[in-house]
């Protein structure tokens, strides 16, 4: 497991007809836009620099860009919120989830980038687990076992 930093600003919306009023993603620069009420918040980002938590400018000036260039009159700028926070990543991408070798501790994590998206099924998955279900879906490459040493060393 790896922590990923993600960024993202949030920009009170000054002008409801120029605001989206859903989601999008701008794939050029992998940023994704969303509505929270009155306001939008553009995050993206991936930067592997360990637990640090610096906001780097040029990272900020990219969201703002975005924003700026899709909704140029939807929000004040001016007031941005920054943020930076870690995410959970596995080095080959999915998640883990699934028992350890400990009694009743189970993991639900490393979902990198993706985790709002796989939350509710991932929560799913790990309830049954839990509960001593059937998952829907074969966990093959989801469980901690696909880390395990191969060959014997």
């Amino acid at each position: 497991m790896y922590p990923v930093k993600g960024y993202s600003i949030t920009v009170p919306i000054t002008n409801d007809v120029a605001a989206p009023q859903g989601t999008l993603t701008d794939e050029t620069y992998k940023v994704v836009i969303t509505r929270l009420g009155k306001r939008l918040r553009a995050a993206g980002t991936a930067e592997l620099c360990g637990y640090d938590l610096t906001l780097r400018p040029a990272r900020l000036a990219t969201l703002a860009h975005v924003v700026r260039d899709l909704f140029p009159a939807a929000g004040d700028l001016i007031d941005t919120e920054p943020w930076a926070g870690l995410r959970p990543m596995t080095p080959d991408n999915p998640p883990v989830i699934g028992a350890t070798p400990f009694q009743n501790l189970f993991l639900n994590t490393g979902h990198g980038t993706l985790g709002w998206t796989m939350a509710c099924g991932s929560g799913k998955l790990l309830a049954d687990i839990v509960s001593g279900r059937t998952t829907e879906i074969d966990l093959s490459g989801l469980t901690l076992t696909r880390f395990a040493p191969r060959g014997g060393h």
